[in-house]
Formats: structure tokens, sequence, C-alpha cells
């Protein structure tokens, strides 16, 4: 339905996908770290807020998935999609989605499935560990986001898939917080120094020159150094797949890092 890690789910589990929503670029097929995996013959229906009743009941579906956190909220009418087809809500959302993917795979009897892709994923990162050593091991990150319409502030990651992967890499996460539901925590501009010890900052963002005109980011070591990166909004929520897909964006920036140094 949202075309994140919904269609991110419904992929590993290799179901017969006939169309998926895209409410990150409504009217194409997601892209990113989806690129490659979905067939062409899948068709990209709704917009921002996700498909409307009618074009999923038109597709006469068998299965119709979503992320649980829009099952809760309601976010397409419940009550109305559940008369279309049967609703599998799937957990994608949250910083321990290997426990996700485990759990959600066994309840479908394929608990081996999960483990193969989390062995990919674990393999991925066991590779970068041995080629940065150094670079990534007890270094520190910070991972923010901001969105255009947000001048004033930046919100840091606390505990997100984000910060999971980070620390699989070795990497030092300022202010984690494990026990922080909510994920993140408003940071303004005037405040950013408060990140001037990570060694790294990766932003996640549509519009990096929001952030990147204020003062106070320009004066951070890890920017004044060239040690920051943008992070592609589409990786915000999923499993294995939009995990090794960070996973890869955060080791290939540091690599390229310490070659040029």
């Amino acid at each position: 339905m949202e075309g994140r890690g919904d269609l991110e789910f419904a992929l590993l589990a290799g179901y017969p996908l006939v169309a998926t929503g895209n409410t990150a670029a409504p009217g194409s097929l997601p892209a990113g770290q989806y690129d490659g995996r979905i067939g062409r013959d899948v068709q990209s229906i709704g917009g921002p807020d996700g498909p409307s009743i009618e074009e999923v009941s038109a597709l006469a579906p068998d299965l119709i998935v979503m992320r649980a956190n829009g099952w809760r909220l309601d976010w397409y009418g419940n009550e109305l999609l559940s008369q279309v087809a049967p609703v599998l809500p799937v957990e994608v959302n949250e910083p321990d989605f290997r426990a996700q993917m485990s759990s959600q795979f066994d309840a479908l009897g394929r608990g081996s499935d999960a483990a193969v892709l989390l062995d990919a994923y674990d393999a991925t990162v066991a590779d970068a560990r041995s080629e940065l050593g150094d670079a990534l091991v007890g270094r520190r990150i910070a991972l923010v986001t901001s969105e255009p319409a947000a001048k004033g502030y930046v919100n840091l990651w606390t505990n997100q898939i984000g910060t999971t992967v980070a620390r699989d890499l070795g990497l030092d996460v300022l202010y984690f917080d494990p026990a922080d539901e909510k994920g993140n925590q408003q940071l303004s501009l005037e405040n950013l120094s408060s990140l001037a010890d990570a060694d790294y900052i990766f932003h996640q963002t549509t519009d990096p020159a929001v952030v990147g005109a204020a003062g106070t980011w320009q004066a951070l070591p890890a920017v004044a150094e060239g040690r920051t990166a943008v992070l592609d909004p589409r990786l915000n929520n999923g499993l294995v797949i939009t995990a090794s897909a960070i996973a890869d964006t955060i080791a290939g920036s540091i690599g390229s890092w310490t070659r040029a140094s």
C-alpha cells in the first residue's frame, strides 16, 4: 500500500506482486533499494496518501500488504480494505529488524528463509568491517533527518533502523538511546554544535541546502573536513534490503573518505 517496508516484505516473501503504491514518488514504481527487484508488469497505483479503495478493489488481489503502524492508525480504511481481500499488516519500521524478520517469517512457517536473508546482511556488514577496520570500529557517527519545510531544526536519530545498522558496523552512535520509542529527538540548528564530536555525519534529506546553509552546520568538524554524506530518504523503514543498503551507503562513504585521506 505504501511502497516502502510493506513492499519490501512482499518482495522478501516472494509474493506474486500485481501493484504497489509509491508514496515517495507517486506514479512511478519504487526505486532506490528496490531497483531491479520489481517486475515490469507491476502497476504503480495511488498518490501521496496511498492507493484508494477503488484502485485496490479493481485489482482483485488475493492479499493486501501494509505497514502495521498504518493498520493501527487506519491510514487507508481497514474495514473497507478487509472487504476487498485479507490484509497482512507487517512490522517494518522498528530498530530491531532482525527480530521482526524472524518472528514474522516464523509465523509464515518460513523461519529458515529469514535466517538466510539475515546471514546475507551479516556478511555485508562483516565484509565492511574487515575492509575498513579502524575507520569504522569505535568511530562516532551522527544521523539526522531534515525536511525542506523544517528550516529551524533537524531530527537526530536515537533509535531507528539506521542506528542499528551503524552499530552493527562497529560505529558509536551519538545520542543512541534504545529506550527511545519515538526513535529521534528534535535538535535546533542553533544547537548543532552538540554534534561536534561526530567523526561522520549522515543527513537524510531531499534538500541538503536547507540545513547546509546554516553556519552552525558548516562549523561542525565532520562537515568542514568533508566527512558528511546525504542518506537517501527512501532508506527510513524496511528490513534486510533496506538495512543492507544503509550499510553499503555508510561503509561506501567512509571508505571513500578514508582512501582520500
